[in-house]
């Protein structure tokens, strides 16, 4: 029998609200409950649509709220609420400790208790530098346990090779004690900070830990600091990151993000903002 690869159509049509079940294609963000998605609900999507962390899209149709808007399917680390910008989490560092370590398996001092369930980092990333190394070592994650001293597993039996204990994404060293270790989770985000590169605009409440999309590109609604002070908005010229997810105007600062993406609002600032709430801004995270 031959395979054929599936072939996954973000594109919708404007006006079209049937979502996967009725049209096969990913619905608008206008009203869906896709902005703040269970382990379970992004599970299911996964295996009608074959939807993962990192998918991005672009609306097509004429309608201005839809067309040209591009998103990305993520994780929230942190709690999210409209119009916030978001960063990519930053990496758990800790060291390796030797008991229990072997060259699929290390246990380390991470303690993920209170953040991560059993296995809640599969298909992350752990980097380690063994001694001896000549390079450090990225492997995707397998399987960990959810404790103060968190072991990760990097390779598991292979049961379409009997003959195999294991896959080729073993440790090439074995890991002791003391050892550098960095779990990295690609597409998990967390609220953006003036020292974070911003990458997307939260478009909804989100929960802790659920799966989200962003806006990563085309016009967006863009929360702007809540600090009593008039920011300072200027149409067309490009707004940065202040504290909690908001943004602010130009300051004379060089901006850390600026050749790769941008804010630029669509109204002027002319009120002090006592309240955080959201002014339109055309925004690209797309370095492009």
């Amino acid at each position: 029998m031959q395979f054929v690869h599936k072939k996954i159509d973000y594109t919708v049509p404007s006006g079209h609200e049937g979502g996967p079940g009725i049209g096969k294609q990913w619905t608008p963000y206008v009203g869906t409950p896709y902005l703040d998605m269970t382990l379970a609900q992004y599970n299911a999507m996964g295996q009608t649509i074959g939807l993962k962390l990192g998918d991005t899209w672009t609306l097509g149709g004429q309608a201005p709220a839809l067309g040209g808007n591009t998103f990305m399917l993520v994780k929230a680390q942190a709690a999210l609420t409209i119009g916030q910008v978001v960063s990519l989490d930053t990496p758990t560092t800790g060291t390796v400790t030797a008991a229990g370590s072997t060259t699929a398996r290390v246990i380390t001092n991470i303690n993920n208790a209170a953040t991560v369930p059993v296995n809640g980092d599969v298909d992350n990333w752990i980097w380690v530098t063994a001694t001896g190394a000549t390079l450090p070592q990225l492997r995707r994650i397998k399987a960990n346990t959810s404790s103060a001293t968190a072991a990760y597993t990097v390779a598991l039996p292979d049961y379409s090779r009997p003959n195999s204990a294991t896959d080729a994404d073993v440790f090439d060293l074995t890991l002791t004690n003391g050892n550098a270790v960095s779990i990295i989770r690609p597409y998990h985000v967390i609220v953006c900070t003036a020292s974070l590169a911003p990458v997307g605009i939260a478009l909804g409440t989100v929960t802790q830990y659920n799966y989200t999309i962003i806006q990563i590109g085309g016009l967006a609604n863009v929360l702007v600091d809540a600090d009593g002070v008039n920011e300072g908005l200027v149409v067309g010229e490009p707004a940065w990151t202040a504290a909690a997810g908001a943004i602010k105007g130009g300051n004379a600062v060089d901006s850390l993000y600026g050749g790769a993406s941008s804010i630029i609002p669509q109204m002027a600032s002319t009120d002090d903002v006592a309240t955080g709430f959201c002014y339109p801004c055309f925004v690209n995270f797309r370095a492009q």
